[in-house]
């Protein structure tokens, strides 16, 4: 049985960053505008951020968490999106595995992998699945 747990990839964007910087330039805050615009308004989504840094070891992971931190603040700051519809993980310079095959490769940009994540059960305000609270406490009969 499909649950609220149950997401499905709607789109995804790359944010990147260049230079060696963490601030967002206006290619990226464009991306970032036209992935708020298409949230606006709705229930039931997450957005997952997978950022990645050309550095190595903890440098790296100190500036992929940088990156995906003002890409959070950006959304926070200037499209509302609530802080809990985001989850992200800085990962450095970890090679990524390749979608379809269990090949990784390896980074070369610093940037934010962002996906929005749908769930057309939470969207549509159905009720709770079977054996659950609804959302007033109350238990189905």
């Amino acid at each position: 049985m499909k649950g609220l747990d149950q997401y499905h990839q709607v789109t995804e964007i790359d944010v990147a960053f260049h230079g060696g910087t963490t601030v967002l330039n206006a290619d990226a805050k464009k991306q970032l505008d036209d992935l708020a615009a298409s949230v606006t308004g709705q229930t039931g989504y997450i957005l997952e951020l997978e950022a990645h840094s050309r550095a190595g070891g903890s440098v790296g992971i100190q500036t992929s968490q940088r990156e995906a931190e003002q890409v959070e603040r950006y959304l926070v700051s200037e499209h509302q999106i609530p802080v809990y519809r985001m989850h992200f993980v800085a990962l450095g310079n970890a090679e990524v595995a390749s979608t379809g095959d269990e090949t990784s490769r390896p980074v070369r940009t610093s940037d934010v992998h962002v996906r929005l994540m749908a769930n057309s059960l939470a969207a549509s305000g159905a009720t709770p699945p079977q054996g659950m609270a609804s959302s007033t406490g109350a238990d189905r009969p």
